[in-house]
């Protein structure tokens, strides 16, 4: 009796990895069109003779960069008088600036603040960039226009600072940088950015229709106190990591009269697993696998658009079930011996458990993580490894505000490149009262009127 074939072994299932997502770039559109035509000795056709018409192009690009260049106007304003009887006289109007006397136009003060708080660049290379296009200025120039910059967009930065704290959700998060102090031992004082990323959720609860506003604010310390003085106005939930000084600030027992909503990251409680197995302890990767699932979910409910609470019905289903089986491990490894970074993941979960569990169980608005904040401190990370230290405590604080304006540019998808010089050009004329026409999300419209006010002027003035 022929012996019975060994079965094959079935070939473990491969877990299908999920396809990184391509950054989209817009498609590059020609800033003028060329046309080749067909030498006139070419057009005859060869078999017939007759003279050949057009039926097409064939389209073809060239890329070309043209180095920036400095524009240096000079105004020569007519001024008349009479002669015979040595009358009145008049003077040309003088031309538009950015304030009555100032020499630098928008687009160069735009240029400087985009240097520094959007590409990290110090003045130093700012000064050879600018020599190179023709513009040679001392930095003692560059530093006084910078300010000068900064009392022009203040009130822009104060407006986005009072939206920030009137949003329904603030997420939050420091960063260290070292400020120059002549008095401090080593002349250097390591102070604190604080960025405020505050959302607004559509009643509908409609996530795609979040709108959210970027504040910083410069701190000398990293005392509970500064942050606290911040948000002492403000009513929102909050979401952080585990910085001690936010449990002052968000419960009633310990100062805070509004006793607020705390919310907390799941990013800084995967973090020390991810660390543990790059060290090589494998007991760390039941955690890694189980919040990527929990991510993968996340991921899912952004897909398929689901709104605040049809996510956090998802959540209740699929992800809160596998938290608590995070939570479970953890508390099972809670006293055994352990490495370092696994130990630290363990109590990470067990201490933030209550904070850990709010975007799951009580608000489908709320993100998992705090990862809003912290892409917001990204910039200021890469920067100060160029321009190394504030000049003073005032520069410091100049340089949250105008942070505060790029990075809300920047979450409303707007240029800044775009945004900063008509802002600069159009704010000191601007009401007062109408300043949140000037905002990056309605910037567009109140620039499109203000265009075609202009147009309207120059025909009535053509056919005065």
């Amino acid at each position: 009796m022929p012996e019975p074939e060994p079965e094959e072994e079935a070939e473990p299932e491969r877990k299908k990895r999920k396809k990184r997502k391509k950054m989209r770039r817009e498609p590059l559109k020609p800033t003028r069109t060329e046309k080749i035509l067909v030498a006139n000795e070419d057009r005859p056709c060869p078999n017939c003779g007759e003279l050949r018409c057009t039926i097409g192009h064939a389209r073809s690009l060239v890329v070309e960069y043209t180095p920036p260049k400095f524009e240096i106007t000079e105004y020569l304003r007519e001024t008349v008088a009479c002669q015979p009887c040595e009358g009145e006289v008049s003077r040309a109007p003088a031309p538009p600036r950015v304030r009555e006397g100032a020499w630098p136009g928008p687009n160069l003060l735009a240029a400087l603040v985009t240097n520094k708080a959007v590409d990290g660049l110090p003045l130093q290379r700012t000064r050879k960039i600018f020599k190179r296009a023709g513009g040679d200025f001392a930095i003692s120039t560059l530093s006084r226009w910078e300010g000068f910059t900064h009392e022009i967009l203040k009130p822009l930065a104060v407006r986005i600072r009072d939206l920030v704290r009137g949003a329904d959700l603030i997420n939050l998060d420091d960063t260290s940088i070292r400020v120059r102090d002549p008095t401090a031992e080593g002349g250097i004082v390591n102070g604190k950015i604080w960025v405020f990323s505050g959302l607004y959720f559509d009643p509908e609860g409609d996530l795609g229709k979040t709108v959210e506003y970027v504040s910083y604010a410069y701190a000398p310390t990293w005392e509970a106190k500064h942050p606290e003085d911040w948000l002492r106005c403000s009513k929102a939930i909050l979401q952080g990591d585990a910085y001690r000084g936010y449990e002052r600030i968000a419960s009633p027992e310990r100062g805070d009269r509004i006793g607020r909503l705390l919310a907390g990251c799941c990013m800084h409680a995967r973090r020390p697993f991810v660390q543990a197995l790059e060290s090589g302890d494998e007991s760390a990767r039941p955690f890694i696998e189980a919040f990527q699932r929990v991510y993968r979910i996340e991921d899912d409910a952004k897909d398929r658009g689901l709104t605040a609470e049809q996510r956090l019905e998802l959540r209740h289903a699929k992800s809160l079930p596998i938290m608590e089986e995070i939570r479970a491990r953890a508390r099972e490894l809670k006293d055994m011996p352990l490495l370092k970074p696994l130990k630290q993941g363990v109590t990470y979960l067990d201490n933030q458990w209550e904070k850990l569990k709010v975007p799951f169980e009580t608000d489908g608005r709320l993100e998992i993580d705090n990862g809003s904040a912290e892409r917001r401190l990204r910039r200021i990370a890469s920067g100060r490894k160029a321009w190394l230290f504030a000049g003073s405590e005032g520069g410091a604080e100049r340089f949250a505000d105008i942070l505060s304006i790029v990075s809300t540019a920047d979450a409303a998808g707007v240029d800044c490149g775009r945004y900063l010089p008509s802002i600069i050009a159009n704010i000191d004329d601007w009401p007062a009262r109408d300043l949140d026409q000037l905002l990056p999300a309605s910037w567009q419209a109140a620039l499109d009127r203000i265009l075609h006010e202009k147009s309207l002027e120059k025909t009535r003035h053509a056919h005065a």
